[in-house]
């Protein structure tokens, strides 16, 4: 079983994001109060708790949540997701991936001591339905994405 790790938020782009107790999702938008959430269609961004875990056991050095500027962390979900597959987030709300990873076009401009996931291990996301998250929610895979 899937399940919600960390939810951060910044208030300034090109920052760490700083995780939180809970955090609100806003329908068609991101997290309230965090500098991304009125993004171009892709207002939630997510690493997965493995991906995270994989590249701290190559450089031997921990790295705390939202260090990498992602909203979401998710340990539990599988490999090979892809654009329009939808998950669940506790009983509320409901996301879509929109997008793996960033456009070649579209340059990134944070990173953590010289490390960046977003570009090849993230995903984008969008709410399709909002409300309250919290660390600890159980993440369930939609069947008919």
């Amino acid at each position: 079983m899937a399940w919600l790790v960390a939810v951060c938020a910044s208030e300034k782009r090109q920052e760490a994001k700083t995780a939180l107790p809970k955090a609100v999702v806003v329908a068609g938008g991101g997290i309230e109060s965090d500098a991304h959430a009125d993004h171009d269609g892709r207002p939630l961004s997510l690493l997965r708790a493995e991906d995270i875990e994989e590249v701290r056991r190559s450089v031997d050095f921990s790295i705390p949540p939202g260090a990498l500027a992602e909203n979401l962390v998710i340990e539990g979900l599988r490999a090979d997701l892809e654009p329009g597959m939808r998950f669940r987030i506790g009983t509320e709300v409901l996301l879509e991936i929109v997008e793996k990873g960033k456009r070649a076009d579209e340059p990134h401009s944070y990173d953590y001591r010289g490390l960046c996931l977003l570009p090849t291990a993230g995903f984008f996301l969008r709410a399709l339905q909002g409300g309250t998250i919290r660390p600890g929610d159980p993440v369930v895979e939609e069947e008919d994405s």
